[in-house]
């Protein structure tokens, strides 16, 4: 793009100040002298595209009452008048506040530190860049990447700064973000007449699951994540070269480690901000575990010139395909340069390399929609006619005509602003001029467009079509459709002969296709030996499923233990699969808080006299010709949920890659695990068997934002660190290894890691380890977990597809907000079992466990459970389907309970307590009253207590114990 291009951009970017809340009189001021230090001459200061602003405005607010004309004073400070959590509380009725510790001194202070950290790249290292193009690109790069870094770094305060005291639910920063975006759909056309048309640019690209679970090992679970999340990083960048990063609304890309390091070589590294000593790539500081993480979604969307919205997305489309066959080809050398393709049985070299380009040719599936923006809000809205009342793009409709017939007949005509309406203060005020509101039923079409755009793509078959016999018939022995490219017995021995890293690679015989083959070495021949990763067994050691059963999550796959030695303790471990509940919903703003919790609402210093413009629509004042006040008339708008908006798009993003990037990471390590994907609402890990469980209450009460999770974690982590202790000095005694405790581990146990400021917002520790609040999704959202628990010799992709089954239960069959296992016993039989988060059920689960590693119950007390629950369970289907007893259904809940009673009595413990049965009894009802129907009750503890008994076989605190016994 050319150099007038990224000037439009910056300046756009710079319009307003970030300190603006804080003095709205000065911020035209302190916007210019922004101007001034990111290099815009005296002429050029203030012009920016105008429109922009006041779309990105109407895009994310709503059509105000003129302030002087309603009386409306709303004031921000950060104490009283604070920050709104976007996605409001769970129970709809009131604001998430994140209030500040103290309010600035004055604003002089704000402004200073806001001025102080200004990112300008310096004129040493801009004069290095190729053309004026290239150092406007740098400007505007270095201002949307790293003034926000800075800002919350100095003072965290800064980066909740509302863009509007009235409604402070997104903060300025989003919308300096929104309206460079859209300043950057100014197009020139022939005549050199500027054109303003944006339009939506959705993009996904696929296949996801399945090709994430075909793995023997977990390197390769991690390399098939890690790959696509690579791809979607290459269709970003090539994105942003053409549109800017800020055009992308989802996901959030401020602070994305690999979408940093595809900006690494052409721009970070080459540029300095002011006199620093280090370049920016060196001064973001990301470690090597953050690079080599997967954290990107498989889709993305993007707001675009409308006159170039298809050949942006065909330029994407075709940078992903392009690198694909680059890694690709790059694999395909290092086996040739290592001599494993050469002519082998029933196939020649040509032959194999044909074969092999052409299942890289037909791997990917990429699909786009382009949805140009009408040019009226009318328009916009006629867009959504013709759609069944229940789907998104209604419901988008319904809350836009809400806000309109709130606008245009609600508010009294003297206390409307003209700004808002077509004629200005001089006109009728009761038409709206900007489409910007519009912005949800224009994107609710853009979602629907792809949806049936993906139904109806074309595709290749997957085999070359005639009758073949022979050794490369085999189909690839993973994903059992591509024929082989590679493996089998001479392979293996030639990689043998080749030694490390060909030995490691390639244990077993199996056959491979092209993108199997590509998996299991992109790591080594593109990363390493391409882009100069530290992705090799050396640098990023990755563990085998012992290892992980063991609770060393980075030791190295090469160094395995004879299996004799191995206590029944270490053998089994969990494949964890997170997802967030009707995320879609969310993102499509079916979920959004109402007007009612999200327009500020606060009391004077005194704590006496009502502020904040709430208050003027629950006045019972100016009353209309029916006799109808402000607070009767505004009665259903405040109920109205939130449109879509722009700054929520982007801060939603902001709270899915916040939990994504700063907490699932260290809370899987604090119990043990090994982060595998962590893109967004998506989290697949593995851990011990004995930590799953704990470790997925931690990840939800991140993604909720639960104050109590610091010391969740810290009574966790300090029993996990003080068995690494222990290892520890035995293995020094024993002259092995060292199994230290994992860094993220120690923190958690210090209890310093992820405090929790508010619900929904928790702090991280910054480079200095001073606390840093952030967003998370917060208590509104919620997540489900699927665990899937094996011994460590199962295959990896059967636990993997386990765990991602158990996922879809907990969401289809237990109603979201639930937790579901599966036990997978060695003799092939899988045991089930799962609940919703707060049912007790995982409170009843602990309590026994509790009582039976502190001895107050034997190990024998689940089977004995199972022993008196089963009888009473009816066959439900086949040939010996039966009712139940009508009789025991009316006392099923007292039959029960006294059951566990006897089993406790009966399976004593030597720390035995007389109170234990009365407490089982009690956790029993809490549990059993959120079941029902007295089978399903019989079903959800006799599957709760063979999880406990599976569990108990598996802790290091337990001797080795038989299976569970009976079938969930």
């Amino acid at each position: 793009m050319n150099e007038d291009f990224w000037k439009r951009k910056l300046a756009a970017y710079l319009h307003d100040p970030p300190s603006k809340a804080l003095d709205i009189k000065t911020h035209g001021e302190r916007s210019e002298a922004a101007f001034r230090a990111a290099g815009f001459t005296d002429t050029e200061v203030g012009d920016y595209f105008r429109h922009a602003d006041h779309t990105g405005a109407a895009i994310d607010r709503i059509p105000f009452p003129k302030s002087l004309a309603a009386n409306i004073a709303c004031a921000f400070d950060g104490v009283r008048n604070s920050f709104l959590h976007p996605l409001g509380a769970g129970d709809q009725k009131q604001a998430i506040k994140c209030g500040f510790h103290r309010e600035f001194a004055t604003a002089e202070l704000a402004i200073e530190g806001e001025q102080t950290i200004q990112p300008v790249p310096s004129d040493q290292s801009l004069a290095k860049l190729k053309d004026e193009a290239e150092r406007w690109r740098a400007r505007f790069f270095a201002h949307w990447r790293l003034w926000r870094k800075h800002a919350v770094e100095h003072d965290y305060r800064l980066g909740f700064l509302p863009a509007d005291t009235r409604i402070p639910d997104h903060s300025i920063w989003t919308h300096m973000q929104v309206v460079s975006a859209l300043a950057g759909c100014v197009q020139e056309e022939e005549n050199h007449q500027q054109v303003w048309h944006p339009a939506f640019l959705k993009f996904q690209i696929g296949p996801v699951q399945e090709f994430i679970a075909q793995a023997r090992s977990i390197r390769d679970l991690w390399s098939g994540s890690y790959l696509l999340s690579w791809l979607v990083a290459t269709a970003l960048k090539r994105l942003s070269e053409l549109a800017g990063p800020d055009a992308v609304i989802y996901p959030n890309l401020q602070g994305q480690p690999l979408f940093d390091l595809q900006w690494r070589d052409e721009l970070w590294s080459k540029v300095q901000i002011g006199n620093g000593s280090q370049n920016v790539w060196e001064s973001l500081g990301h470690e090597n575990e953050e690079l080599l993480t997967p954290n990107l979604p498989n889709v993305f969307l993007a707001v675009v010139p409308a006159q170039k919205g298809e050949a942006y997305a065909k330029a994407v489309a075709e940078a992903i395909q392009q690198e694909w066959k680059t890694i690709a080809n790059a694999v395909w050398k290092t086996c040739d340069e290592a001599g494993l393709t050469a002519t082998e049985g029933g196939i020649n070299q040509a032959d194999r390399k044909k074969r092999f380009d052409r299942q890289v040719q037909q791997f990917l599936a990429i699909s786009w929609q382009v949805t140009p923006w009408p040019e009226t809000l009318e328009q916009a809205l006629q867009l959504a006619e013709g759609f069944a009342q229940d789907m998104p793009i209604s419901e988008a409709k319904k809350r836009v005509e809400a806000v309109i017939k709130m606008a245009s007949r609600e508010i009294p005509k003297d206390h409307r602003d003209g700004r808002f309406y077509e004629g200005g203060d001089q006109g009728p005020k009761v038409k709206l001029n900007n489409l910007g509101l519009g912005w949800s039923v224009v994107l609710a079409l853009n979602g629907w467009q792809l949806d049936a755009v993906r139904q109806t793509r074309s595709f290749d078959a997957a085999n070359q079509g005639r009758w073949q016999v022979g050794t490369f018939c085999n189909k690839d022995a993973l994903n059992g459709k591509d024929e082989a490219v590679a493996g089998g017995t001479q392979w293996v021995e030639k990689a043998q002969q080749r030694g490390a890293p060909w030995s490691v690679l390639f244990k077993h015989d199996d056959w491979m296709g092209a993108v199997m083959l590509v998996k299991r070495l992109w790591h080594l021949a593109y990363l390493k030996d391409v882009k100069g990763l530290k992705s090799d067994g050396g640098h990023f050691k990755m563990p085998n499923t012992h290892g992980i059963a063991g609770h060393m999550p980075f030791s190295n796959a090469d160094e395995e233990e004879p299996v004799d030695k191995i206590p029944a303790s270490e053998k089994y471990f969990a494949v964890l699969a997170l997802d967030g509940d009707q995320i879609g919903k969310w993102m499509s703003g079916e979920k959004t808080p109402p007007f009612a919790t999200q327009l500020a609402d606060y009391t004077d210093a005194g704590g006496k006299a009502k502020q904040g413009v709430l208050e003027y629509f629950e006045r019972d004042s100016d009353p209309d010709s029916k006799g109808h006040t402000l607070k009767q008339r505004f009665a259903d708008f405040l109920q109205t949920s939130r449109p879509l908006s722009a700054s929520y798009h982007l801060q939603f993003s902001e709270t899915l890659g916040n939990f994504a990037l700063y907490c699932a990471r260290p809370i899987v390590e604090a119990f043990d695990g090994r982060l595998i994907y962590a893109g967004g609402d998506d989290v697949v890990a593995l851990l011990p068997a004995d930590t799953a469980l704990a470790c997925a209450k931690g990840l939800r009460m991140a993604f909720k934002g639960d104050p109590q999770l610091k010391e969740f974690l810290q009574t966790n982590a300090s029993i996990l660190k003080k068995n690494h202790e222990k290892n520890h000095e035995k293995n020094q005694a024993e002259a092995k290894k060292p199994n230290e405790s994992p860094y993220y581990q120690k923190l958690a146990a210090d209890g310093v890691l992820l405090d929790g400021k508010a619900p929904g917002f928790l702090c991280r520790l910054d480079k200095d380890h001073q606390p840093i609040p952030f967003l998370v999704p917060g208590p509104a959202a919620d997540c489900s977990v699927g665990i899937a628990i094996a011994h460590f010799k199962s295959p990896l992709q059967d636990v993997v597809r386990a765990a991602q089954a158990a996922e879809k239960r907990a969401k289809r069959q237990l109603g979201r907000s639930a937790v579901a296992i599966a036990l997978m016993k060695r003799s092939g039989e899988i045991l089930e079992w799962g609940c919703q988060w707060d049912s007790g059920g995982l409170e009843l689960l602990w309590a026994v466990q509790g009582a039976m590693d502190k001895d107050c119950l034997s190990a024998k007390f689940p089977h004995r459970v199972i022993e008196f629950l089963e009888p009473y369970l009816a066959q439900q289907s086949g040939l010996a389907q039966m009712q139940s007893d009508a009789g025991f259904n009316r006392k099923a809940s007292e039959i029960i309970q006294q059951e566990i009673g006897t089993a406790a009595n009966r399976q004593r413990g030597s720390r035995w307590s007389d109170l234990l049965p009365n407490q089982l009894r009690d956790k029993v009802s809490v549990y059993i009253q959120g079941l029902a129907e007295p089978q399903a009750m019989l079903k959800g503890l006799v599957g709760l207590m063979q999880t406990v008994a599976f569990a108990n076989r598996t802790s290091p605190e337990s001797n080795s114990n038989p299976e569970p016994k009976g079938t969930a």
